[in-house]
């Protein structure tokens, strides 16, 4: 388990990242899913929904403060994840990838090719 507090831009991010369970990588594939049956403005927000948010949303619990409103990470829509600072962003998946190496953005074909080395 690993603890996040982080801030940039404005944005304080308080967040606990766990080693995933069966159930978080069911939420994963439920957000995954959901983000590709919805249209969104450009192919990068389409990417980051379908691949990045599920990843950190399904394993973590926390809070968000920005623009002096605080609410959890739970509400934390796709859209609004796609806006957060790149600092926040960057860190929060890597202690997701650290947590959960399985959920790795690489193709499975190159982590098999890594492992080889």
């Amino acid at each position: 388990m690993r603890k996040l507090e982080l801030t940039a831009e404005g944005v304080t991010v308080w967040l606990t990242i766990r080693h995933a369970t069966v159930s978080d990588a069911m939420r994963r594939g439920m957000l995954a899913a959901k983000a590709a049956e919805t249209n969104y403005l450009s192919d990068v927000e389409q990417v980051v929904a379908v691949m990045v948010y599920p990843r950190c949303i399904a394993c973590t619990q926390g809070e968000i403060e920005q623009n002096g409103e605080r609410k959890t990470i739970e509400e934390l829509t796709p859209l609004e994840f796609c806006a957060l600072p790149y600092e926040i962003g960057e860190a929060w998946l890597e202690a997701v990838l650290e947590e959960n190496p399985g959920w790795s953005l690489q193709p499975l074909e190159e982590q098999d090719s890594e492992k080889k080395d």
